[in-house]
């Protein structure tokens, strides 16, 4: 994992840039993640340690337990790296936020991965003469997959140039970046006096594209085009297009998406925000949301206002799908509910992948992240899951800042989630829990007979039925035992003037029973009669004289996994994690089915 710039100056005054290297070798409410087992990894003092965050996976170290994950500073020899750069140009590091973005290719194992500098300067003719301007082109750094080389691009320099401003002069490449296989996406917001320009540079061709200059005057002076960036498959699955943020056109700020036209970006649609000052497209994040092989839309509008004052707002735009919706969170004060969003991939094993959103001013700036489920109609409007810096055993400030997953730290087929709070010098990595899919039956008899007693209770003849419960529990990845704890409950749906019509065992008046189940994947397993072998019976009485022969006896069970102490691990080992329940919309854990009284089939078929 790597983790974003120590901001203050060294003694050499260059700012560099600090990873944690989480690197995994593979060998020759809580709901999907963890907060009891969470890493901390903690920066200089004041040094915004925390600001960006990256899960990367490389080949130059194992970390198998969390005694092993430590941070290490990245060698990039900044002024001998770009000495070269062109024939008018002299770097000057100072100043320059390395680390202000982080990107690596898509894929967990390996691929490069990119560190940006926006605040890297050509100071050629200002050395020179007083009059002339540092030229802020922005630099990134391309390193190999275990991060010992790397490669400097600086999209915007051009020979000769000088001018503070115009063209690509002063614009700030790497503020914001993005990766695929074969292109390195930069945004470039300072083009064109703050125009902005996304530029993208093609790895296999060597070919850089941009959009730039106002050249079909879509894109207003002052717009901050590029202040955040992605690509994916929005015309066909097969297709790649680009995707731009300019959070202040018009005020109310635009993302624009481009096809890649030789060496120019040519826009082919545009998302305009709808609110003056909300910051909308100051970040986005690309993710196939329904898994229909097209791209959807998240935009984030950070200091969105509906009731009080900047409590953020996520947009999400469905590819050929329903009209725009948005999210909102906890609609906190000042929470800037949007500042991040990350795709975390499928998390919770249902097929549809999963988003973080980072509010990280939420709760007086200790800030807050949210997890969204993906499903076939696009997200759940509502999270799965609210994770707090407070909720982890350390106030932690700005929670939420960055984010990032796609690796999976622990080896146990779950991606990770890396969360910056660089108020704090912070970041932490919440591991992903296992996920168990459990699927419930209830049988009951087709019919209750009110003149048949075949049972006794404290030796008096009972009329009686017997009950069978059956749990099938499944995991793609977790193959320990599995607990389960049940509640059944008789006549729910009994007239309120009457006592409920059925009690369980010798007990009169309770109507329900509480049990437990161990099995393990694919093992069916059952509680009742109709199994033999099951020592544990389930009856439930009828009560006597009873009134309500017309209501149906409904019974439920509903379940959840049994809520156990963390199992005893070695210490330089990653304790391994409870495993949760998979939740669908709507889904409570509970099944439902029903018998009528013989009495009330005579009664309609007379």
């Amino acid at each position: 994992a790597v983790f974003p710039p120590n901001m203050r100056s060294s003694g050499n005054s260059m700012w560099l840039l600090y990873s944690l290297v989480l690197v995994l070798v593979p060998p020759s409410v809580g709901y999907s993640l963890d907060v009891e087992h969470s890493l901390e990894f903690g920066g200089p003092s004041s040094s915004w340690f925390g600001y960006s965050v990256l899960l990367h996976r490389s080949g130059r170290q194992t970390c198998k337990s969390p005694h092993s994950c430590q941070c290490h500073q990245l060698a990039v020899l900044v002024c001998a790296e770009v000495s070269s750069c062109g024939k008018t140009c002299e770097g000057e590091s100072d100043h320059q936020w390395l680390g202000v973005s982080l990107s690596r290719q898509p894929g967990e194992e390996g691929g490069r991965v990119l560190a940006c500098a926006h605040r890297w300067k050509n100071v050629f003719y200002s050395t020179k003469d007083s009059q002339s301007n540092k030229l802020p082109n922005g630099v990134c750094f391309s390193f190999s997959s275990d991060l010992e080389t790397s490669q400097p691009y600086i999209p915007c320099y051009i020979d000769h140039q000088r001018k503070f401003g115009e063209n690509y002069a002063s614009c700030q490449a790497g503020i914001s970046s993005s990766m695929t296989e074969d292109l390195v996406i930069m945004g470039a917001p300072g083009t064109s006096y703050w125009t902005g320009s996304v530029i993208v540079y093609n790895t296999s061709s060597r070919q850089i594209s941009a959009y730039g200059n106002d050249e079909t005057g879509a894109v207003n002076f002052g717009s901050y085009l590029g202040y955040s960036v992605g690509a994916g498959h929005f015309l066909s699955p097969s297709s790649v297009e680009v995707v731009g943020g300019a959070p202040q056109y018009n005020q109310k700020g635009k993302v624009f998406i481009f096809t890649v036209d030789n060496s120019r970006l040519r826009i082919v649609f545009e998302l305009p925000g709808k609110e003056f000052g909300s910051y909308f497209g100051s970040s986005v994040t690309v993710v196939d949301l329904n898994a229909d092989g097209l791209s959807d839309l998240l935009i984030g509008a950070p200091m969105a206002t509906s009731n009080t004052r900047e409590e953020g707002k996520v947009h999400v735009y469905i590819n050929e799908g329903q009209a725009e919706f948005h999210l909102t969170g906890s609609s906190a004060y000042a929470a800037r509910f949007g500042q991040s969003i990350a795709n975390l991939g499928d998390m919770d094993d249902d097929g549809y992948p999963d988003v973080a959103v980072g509010a990280p001013q939420e709760d007086d700036l200790r800030g807050a992240v949210y997890i969204y489920n993906g499903r076939k109609e696009g997200i759940s409007p509502t999270p799965s899951q609210r994770i707090t810096g407070s909720s982890l055993g350390r106030d932690l400030m700005m929670f939420g800042q960055s984010l990032s997953s796609g690796v999976d730290i622990d080896n146990n087929n779950y991606k990770d989630v890396a969360v910056g709070a660089f108020l704090s010098d912070s970041a932490v990595i919440l591991r992903a829990r296992p996920v168990i899919q459990v699927k419930a039956s209830l049988t009951l008899p087709e019919q209750i007979d009110q003149k048949a007693a075949l049972c006794h209770d404290r030796g008096t003849p009972a009329v009686c039925i017997n009950v069978t419960i059956c749990f099938n529990a499944t995991s793609k990845h977790f193959k320990g035992l599995i607990e389960l704890q049940y509640n059944l409950t008789s006549d729910l749906i009994h007239k309120s003037s009457f006592p409920h019509r059925f009690y369980f065992h010798g007990n009169g008046s309770l109507n329900s029973t509480k049990g437990e189940v161990r099995t393990r994947h694919g093992r069916l397993t059952c509680r009742g009669c109709l199994y033999a072998s099951h020592r544990i019976r389930l009856f439930f009485f009828l009560q006597k004289d009873v009134k309500d022969i017309y209501t149906p006896v409904q019974f439920e069970v509903s379940y959840g996994l049994k809520e156990t102490k963390s199992p005893k691990h070695p210490s330089k080992a990653f304790p391994p994690l409870k495993p949760i329940l998979q939740h669908s919309p709507g889904q409570r854990h509970t099944f439902i089915n029903q018998v009528l009284l013989i009495k009330l089939r005579e009664l309609r078929n007379g």
